[in-house]
């Protein structure tokens, strides 16, 4: 794995858990367990997207290649009814699970910044 997207996990991480602590401190519980929930989901979705198309390119045979496209299909699928069951059934704020969602973004863009400033090329694997 490069060390560009392991720096994005980490990110991604530190910034779920950052804002986690500060809703816990500022809002009701229904933010706090919507920030976590989302960043918790969009973290997994992330790695598992990694781990996904990691398989698709590492040159294995067609039918494997193939089988993980319909994995990463199916993933987003679960993904989306996932997220519609939390905001249905569980007391959290949809909007606090977006800002969850959302703290990978944000860690991409922040490594994307960190790197154009410092002058590295992110680095391929």
């Amino acid at each position: 794995m490069s060390s560009t997207v392991q720096r994005i996990e980490r990110l991604s991480l530190l910034l779920v858990g950052v804002a986690t602590l500060a809703s816990l401190l500022l809002w009701d519980l229904g933010i706090t367990l919507g920030v976590a929930l989302g960043g918790a989901v969009g973290t997994a979705n992330f790695y598992a997207l990694r781990r996904l198309i990691q398989s698709m390119v590492s040159g294995d045979s067609p039918r494997k290649q193939t089988v993980m496209v319909v994995l990463l299909m199916l993933k987003f699928g679960l993904l989306a009814a996932l997220i519609y069951l939390a905001v249905k059934l569980l007391p959290i704020n949809p909007v606090a699970l977006l800002v969850g969602v959302s703290m990978v973004v944000l860690s991409i863009f922040v490594e994307g910044f960190r790197s154009m400033v410092s002058g590295t090329a992110p680095q391929s694997e």
